[in-house]
């Protein structure tokens, strides 16, 4: 039931006024961005098996500068955003809406295992323009950045092998270079070969989105983060 309400949001929303990207206020010359979310998954987490998914979220970080809680309360109610039963924010179908700053908001989704075993096989996933849409229009948009959580574990040596595997594959293509390793880091190494216990990748895409694979001993975390308007 859940991956069905999920496959209607990831097809566009009837409940938050039509299919248009926000505009007006923020046309011009802007640099803008676009990725989807299972291009982000695969891209990040491109070897799922002897893995176990502990947690998954997608997210959306958008700067409205100017923003008061008048003109937030009275975009959030155009889009049909209800107060959180938790206390904390805002909830739309599976979204969740929090503001972290005078300035700031931020949209996420949750993933269950579920979810993300779905997503590889689905011939489309949720674009960061869908997403956009459920956040306030008509008002400017300072920065606004689009980003995957995913956090997995498995055996220490196991770790090792799934960041190596998907920086191997980014790098393989010619679009991502590596740009943060420790000094122990091989590329070609099979185990851990003298790796730290913690220790960080970070790779770069020619569009400036960046995948950092954090791995502390059995468990990593992988944070993309791609700036879609700025």
């Amino acid at each position: 039931m859940r991956w069905l309400l999920l496959g209607l949001i990831l097809s566009g929303c009837t409940k938050c006024g039509g299919s248009a990207v926000d505009a007006g206020v923020d046309a011009g010359a802007r640099v803008r961005r676009s990725t989807d979310l299972r291009n982000a998954l695969i891209q990040s987490y491109p070897e799922y098996r002897d893995t176990a998914l502990l947690d998954s979220r997608v997210r959306v970080t958008r700067t409205i500068p100017g923003l008061t809680p008048a003109s937030r309360d009275e975009a959030l109610a155009k889009l049909r955003w209800a107060v959180s039963d938790a206390g904390s924010g805002w909830d739309l179908n599976t979204f969740h809406l929090e503001q972290t700053a005078p300035e700031t908001l931020v949209l996420s989704l949750p993933l269950s295992v579920e979810d993300v075993g779905h997503l590889y096989l689905a011939p489309a996933g949720l674009s960061s323009m869908e997403m956009s849409m459920y956040l306030p229009r008509q008002l400017p948009i300072g920065k606004e950045t689009f980003e995957l959580d995913l956090h997995y574990s498995s055996s220490s040596e196991r770790c090792v092998i799934r960041v190596r595997q998907a920086v191997t594959l980014l790098v393989a293509n010619g679009q991502w270079r590596v740009t943060k390793t420790p000094p122990e880091w091989s590329p070609d190494a099979a185990g851990d070969d003298g790796l730290p216990e913690a220790f960080s990748v970070e790779v770069t895409g020619t569009d400036g989105a960046r995948i950092r694979f954090d791995r502390e001993r059995g468990q990593v975390r992988v944070n993309y983060a791609l700036v879609t308007v700025e």
